[in-house]
């Protein structure tokens, strides 16, 4: 996203209205679902670390501004033209105190997802004196015997429960479920050969040459600049688009729309062609991310309602953009609208809501809930979270019964990880330990419709002990060794001219031909997981492979590329609370 589009992501420009908006006065929401992708981060390429920059932060502040004002308000949010979200409120649900027992929320592990998770929960539950939820003790909690009252520390910041799940827990797989899938990769790797992706490559290489020539010389090694590169391509180019005055000057907008519809290209056929099967006809392995990722939904909104609502009230998860396109195409959305074939902007979310019509209903039952999508392309001031219709239903049919839901959901939804191991032919550690173990996975529970599903998308304690303890022994062996290897050891070459034409960005990047540390096609985290990208040596891929492109007519060059993929999960009335600005930073000693 262009900077000018994406400082509208910031909280301060959000106003919030009193106003009764389009919501029908006799629904209730009983409990929502969220799957929010991370705010701006440093590029992949380049000298580096990928980090969430402050505009992330605000763009994922402001998503929780706008999550605030829908599920814990009696306010909608709006800005000068029209509303951004109606309000909504979740029934039960602690408005001002965080109460960790109502929420889940997931986070795949990376530093900058972690942070963005973060920074959302900030506009979510702001900080706020003298009131705290019961269930962590109450008044009574914050009282002392003497009768003072001690709140939490920066004017009563929140502290979220947020579980980081690494790739080497059975869990990851229902909230990144391609990262550890051999099938999913081994059909990235096939894209390069075919002749989709040699048109691309032909017709786009020309203009990915002149354009580092003008903008970015000798920043990156010209065996990069053509559409195997895609992603990484435009990544790099929109965040020096949008901290460099001087790239943005001489870009321009225009190209750097071209270099986003490429990789975007790349990226939904990586991710959201469903006529490629992988080890078994008809799995629609690329799109493996969105099968289990729509398992996840059905199973929490199931959750809550067996605990007859007072669990997971919300369920929030974080992550990178591959399961929305994979589930933007499963459900049928890109023919909804083109905007569901482009790779979304940061913060992006989409929610799903378990609601019903009918007046002076206790808990909702199966046959009377009802269920609606909802997407926000950003977190701009002037993007609305909007209705939209699932699996073709039409535009005029934007929701469905709980039932209809579960049911079209189940055609494509991953319900047990026995499946999902089978299906990406995964060498992941606990998919060997659930195959030899003895155990099983949680009794499915049956819906009145007949559909089979697990009752958690999870493991039971029993099964999920013994695969964790044997994955932990594993993976201490594997630090050990990686210790040793790699010892933590970075080697950089530094360029020592002082051309200016070498600098036009600020974010460094190659130099020659040489690998440097900014080329993450495997590299390892303090946990000592790896953050496999394609092309990386475990799946024995050659060096220079990426993503995916649909085979459109290229006219003018300026639609997508191959890139590399990551993996790498009291009464308010309080306005002021809504508008609030995140914790202010010490500025002196």
């Amino acid at each position: 996203m262009m900077a000018s589009r994406s400082l509208t992501a910031l909280a301060a420009g959000l106003t919030l209205v009193s106003e009764g908006l389009a919501q029908s006065v006799n629904e209730t929401v009983w409990a929502s679902f969220a799957y929010v992708l991370y705010g701006e981060r440093t590029p992949f390429q380049g000298d580096l670390v990928p980090s969430l920059t402050p505009l992330g932060a605000q763009q994922l502040y402001a998503q929780g501004s706008l999550f605030r004002a829908r599920y814990l308000s009696n306010s909608s949010l709006s800005n000068e033209d029209n509303a951004i979200t109606t309000n909504s409120p979740i029934v039960g649900i602690q408005r001002q105190a965080l109460d960790n027992s109502q929420l889940s929320i997931f986070s795949i592990t990376d530093d900058y997802v972690v942070a963005s998770a973060l920074a959302f929960l900030q506009g979510l539950y702001p900080p706020v004196t003298q009131t705290f939820a019961s269930n962590n003790g109450g008044d009574n909690a914050s009282t002392l015997a003497n009768g003072t009252v001690v709140n939490y520390p920066l004017g009563g910041y929140q502290y979220p429960n947020i579980q980081n799940v690494p790739i080497t827990d059975p869990n990851s797989v229902w909230l990144e479920g391609y990262a550890t899938c051999t099938e999913y990769w081994s059909s990235s790797l096939d894209f390069q050969s075919s002749d989709v992706a040699q048109n691309m490559y032909n017709a786009t290489s020309f203009f990915y040459e002149r354009t580092w020539e003008e903008v970015f010389p000798n920043t990156i090694p010209d065996s990069m600049l053509n559409f195997d590169y895609a992603y990484d391509l435009y990544d790099y180019a929109q965040y020096a688009y949008d901290h460099d005055k001087a790239v943005r000057d001489s870009l321009n907008e225009d190209r750097l729309a071209i270099l986003r519809d490429l990789a975007s290209k790349q990226q939904f056929n990586l991710n959201g062609d469903l006529s490629v099967s992988g080890s078994q006809e008809g799995d629609m392995i690329r799109a493996i991310g969105g099968r289990t990722l729509a398992a996840k939904v059905v199973t929490q909104l199931r959750t809550h309602m067996n605990s007859a609502g007072s669990t997971d009230k919300m369920t929030l998860m974080f992550g990178s953009f591959e399961p929305l396109l994979a589930f933007f195409s499963l459900a049928d959305l890109i023919n909804v609208s083109g905007m569901f074939s482009q790779i979304p902007d940061p913060g992006a979310a989409i929610v799903f809501e378990l609601f019903t019509t009918d007046e002076n209903v206790e808990y909702p039952r199966e046959d009377n809930s009802w269920v609606r999508f909802l997407y926000r392309n950003g977190s701009g001031r002037d993007v609305p979270l909007t209705e939209y219709p699932l699996f073709g239903r039409g535009n005029s049919e934007t929701r469905m019964t709980w039932t209809d839901f579960q049911t079209a959901m189940d055609k494509f939804a991953i319900w047990e990880l026995s499946d999902w191991c089978n299906v990406c032919s995964s060498v992941a550690l606990f998919c060997s330990a659930l195959s030899q173990s003895s155990g099983s996975l949680d009794e499915p529970s049956s819906s009145s419709n007949g559909v089979n599903q697990n009752n958690n998308a999870s493991l039971s304690p029993t099964v999920a002990g013994v695969i964790g303890a044997l994955t932990t022994l594993a993976v201490l062996g594997l630090a050990g060794v990686t210790a040793f290897v790699f010892g933590g050891i970075r080697i950089r070459r530094r360029d020592s001219s002082e051309d200016a034409s070498r600098r036009r960005s600020s974010l460094g990047g190659f130099k020659g031909a040489e690998k440097m540390a900014s080329d993450h096609d495997v590299s390892v985290a303090k946990n000592g997981a790896r953050h496999e990208r394609v092309g990386s040596w475990e799946l024995g891929a050659p060096s220079g492979i990426g993503n995916i492109a649909t085979p459109a007519p290229v006219a003018v060059p300026g639609s997508g590329s191959f890139g590399v993929s990551r993996r790498n999960v009291k009464d308010d009335d309080e306005d002021s609370l809504l508008g609030a600005s995140p914790v202010d930073p010490i500025e002196r000693v």
